[in-house]
């Protein structure tokens, strides 16, 4: 008998499509047009729920499996808009949606969405920054998407939440570099930075990451962003500062210079077109 059958009648729909996801005879009756709307169910049932909240990692592989990347994608932008709606409540729902998703690009924006609609702790203002570096920290298969996008935020109040990350072994710190995909800005740059400082032998990889990272955008910004998004009217980053990549690869330089020999110096020299 599965957990809810005997009570759908007296639950609402989102109740009762969570608690069909729930069932291991029940899941898979659910269609793939419901899955959108059950994964948001799932999601915001279990939001305040730890214990819960870790069997919806497993529910978010079928829900991979049963949809296309665009049918999760508008799931995870109807459930960030009733989020933002509802000044943050729920913001743990979209973590599966960042750490289990197949897709880099919609892992990337569900890990922002985590980043920038959780609800602020006194004691945490960044809060979902705060979660996503504890799941990086305590599962090497968390996808490092979740570091993209805490990097892509550019504003380096977030910098210090990062120093965990270059406190694991090596090994794992040279993954974070291999993986990141994210834009070069103050923020992302000084975090690769940290990272040459801390392991002087993954000099390659912090060369490999700084040429990806260079020709991504044509200014090297430093922002204030307004967090959480939804506290603001018009939650527009503000610009603290912007330097050109030649400018950028100056202030670098002294950095570099001790870690990095003379081809790998050329190579981050010649991606920032200094």
């Amino acid at each position: 008998m599965g957990l809810y059958q005997d009570n759908f009648a007296g639950l609402s729909e989102l109740e009762r499509l969570a608690a069909m996801a729930h069932d291991p005879v029940r899941v898979h009756e659910i269609g793939a047009d419901q899955w959108p709307l059950t994964m948001m169910a799932c999601g915001l049932m279990a939001s305040n729920d730890e214990e819960k909240l870790e069997e919806n990692f497993d529910i978010y592989d079928i829900f991979v499996a049963k949809t296309s990347v665009a049918a999760r994608k508008s799931s995870l932008i109807q459930l960030s808009r009733f989020i933002a709606g509802r000044k943050g409540e729920g913001w743990k729902s979209m973590i599966p949606y960042a750490t289990n998703e197949l897709d880099a690009a919609l892992s990337r924006k569900a890990a922002t969405y985590v980043a920038t609609l959780a609800q602020p702790f006194p004691t945490e203002p960044l809060a979902g920054v705060q979660e996503l570096v504890t799941r990086l920290l305590k599962d090497d298969f968390v996808p490092t998407t979740l570091l993209d996008a805490v990097l892509s935020m550019a504003d380096m109040r977030v910098l210090p939440l990062l120093q965990p990350l270059l406190e694991l072994d090596s090994d794992r710190v040279e993954e974070f570099l291999d993986e990141l995909e994210t834009t070069p800005n103050r923020l992302s740059i000084a975090f690769v930075l940290l990272a040459l400082e801390t392991y002087p032998t993954l000099a390659e990889s912090v060369t490999d990451a700084l040429c990806r990272m260079a020709p991504l955008s044509p200014v090297i910004l430093d922002l204030a962003l307004p967090v959480p998004t939804w506290a603001f009217e018009k939650p527009t980053p503000q610009p603290l500062h912007g330097w050109t990549p030649s400018e950028y690869f100056a202030r670098m330089l002294p950095e570099l210079q001790p870690h990095l020999d003379a081809d790998q110096l050329q190579r981050v020299r010649e991606a920032f077109k200094a």
